[in-house]
């Protein structure tokens, strides 16, 4: 169930994030994409009562071959391996947190604030006022 999970996260994320960036523009990279990406992962995750990090991991997984494919050669395996890496951390802070007891909510609101901060960091050359 986590690849299933997974690839509808995966399709949810695109199809929202594409709007929100066609609305707002880059700036969206920063707060509404992370969001969008934390809550359709770990909602899928959880209705489909698969696992919470592997579900990440293979919406890093996708992540990353789109990274490769859309990105030059130079860059694309290493926005790839970000990719997989990154999502894997943001799956395993929304586990812990609940598994420390805290609601599902919390868990996704620590893995927004990771992906937001790890998105600025990477893009804040790009996004500007």
């Amino acid at each position: 169930m986590p690849v299933l999970a997974g690839i509808v996260a995966a399709l949810i994320s695109y199809i929202f994030n594409k709007f929100v960036l066609k609305k707002i523009g880059n700036k969206g990279i920063i707060i509404a994409v992370p969001f969008i990406e934390e809550s359709s992962k770990t909602a899928m995750a959880f209705i489909l009562n698969a696992d919470i990090i592997a579900a990440h991991f293979v919406f890093g997984l996708i992540e990353g071959i789109y990274d490769i494919v859309n990105s030059s050669k130079r860059i694309g395996k290493w926005a790839a391996l970000a990719s997989l890496m990154s999502h894997s951390v943001f799956g395993a802070a929304v586990y812990f947190t609940m598994r420390a007891g805290y609601s599902i909510y919390w868990g996704v609101f620590l893995a927004w604030l990771l992906h937001s901060g790890w998105n600025w960091y990477v893009t804040k050359s790009e996004v500007r006022d």
